[in-house]
């Protein structure tokens, strides 16, 4: 479940994201810093070994001109922990409203707080009105322990959403604002009873390790493909009509972040393409995860950027920031043809 919105808090490098000449760079600094949010939701799931993730999540209300109405952005950040202190009362100063570089706090007030691994908080203000124990900041505490030593972890994304029914995957890719690159369109195709098509059609794609090449790569695809947008598909395949695999044929991450953008992994071998077992489903298991990880939209079933925050693309919600569609991807490369 998840909880009453409180603080987050993590220490992290500040990450350099912008466009210079019309090109993408991303590097991370050599800075570390604490970095608030305010008004973020605690939930879990099952992690490697004996750790758990923990997933904190957060929303803000935009204006899309593209969706031509108001939208809610949603943002996950993931992490795996094995160290849960119990939570305690110390002063903290009173964080500003953004995190922008050299910040400047405000006075130092009570909180009650919990630590993870003694690089993640999560907090609140104390409240004359009640104790630590009946805190939000304890509530997770406990239910965290409790993930911890259940034998049977859930690896679903146990969080409140409009219940749907739909095989429909819920897709994460790195939060990086400035350079525009986000998904405009998730279409779910039914193949037949045991397998989906599932196109996805991003605003765009530029290359960052290679971008001295990229104003001929734009030329390429605008000629070969008769759009600028990135499109690119995937499948998932069911057993007993649950999601348990997917197949990125062509376009699989594998290890590769965010700073890689060549990464065409799992192509056919001898006709063959891999399978890979879901890791996570989001509220059941009608809606797999899927990550998308690199600079050219390599994804996979896991996450190869931890330290950055996603957006989270739930099309079925209202306010989706995002069209949801169920045509194939024959009929989604048409429809450019014909433009």
């Amino acid at each position: 479940m998840e909880n009453s919105l409180v603080w987050f808090s993590h220490k992290e490098y500040r990450f350099e994201a912008e466009l210079k000449n019309n090109q993408r760079i991303f590097r991370w600094s050599n800075n570390s810093e604490i970095w608030d949010w305010d008004n973020c939701s605690v939930s879990a799931a099952k992690g490697p070994d004996d750790k758990i993730r923990v997933i904190i999540r957060s929303t803000n209300m935009v204006s899309s001109t593209y969706m031509k109405k108001n939208v809610k952005l949603k943002y996950m950040l993931g992490f795996d922990v094995s160290n849960i202190k119990e939570p305690k009362t110390e002063s903290y100063p009173e964080p500003p409203e953004h995190n922008e570089k050299n910040k400047t706090y405000g006075a130092p007030r009570p909180r009650w707080v919990l630590e993870l691994d003694d690089q993640y908080w999560i907090w609140e203000w104390v409240k004359n009105e009640i104790t630590l124990e009946n805190s939000n900041v304890y509530k997770i505490y406990l239910m965290l322990r409790q993930e911890k030593d259940t034998l049977d972890k859930s690896n679903i994304f146990n969080v409140p959403t409009k219940d749907d029914d739909r095989i429909i995957p819920v897709v994460y890719m790195p939060a990086i604002d400035s350079w525009k690159n986000f998904v405009r369109e998730i279409h779910c195709h039914k193949l037949d009873s045991e397998e989906y098509e599932v196109t996805i059609i991003m605003n765009g794609e530029q290359l960052r390790e290679h971008r001295i090449f990229d104003w001929l790569y734009r030329l390429i695809r605008k000629d070969l493909y008769h759009r600028l947008l990135d499109v690119e598909t995937f499948r998932i395949i069911l057993k007993q009509q649950v999601p348990e695999n997917f197949q990125f044929q062509g376009i699989y991450s594998g290890e590769n972040n965010l700073e890689k953008d060549d990464i065409h992994g799992d192509k056919p071998w001898f006709g063959k393409i891999p399978k890979h077992k879901i890791k996570y489903y989001f509220a059941n298991t009608k809606h797999p995860i899927v990550f998308i990880n690199t600079s050219n939209h390599a994804m996979a079933e896991h996450d190869t950027n931890q330290r950055l925050w996603k957006w989270e693309y739930v099309t079925w919600e209202t306010n989706s920031p995002i069209v949801y569609g169920e045509k194939s991807r024959q009929e989604i490369d048409r429809s450019f043809k014909q433009r």
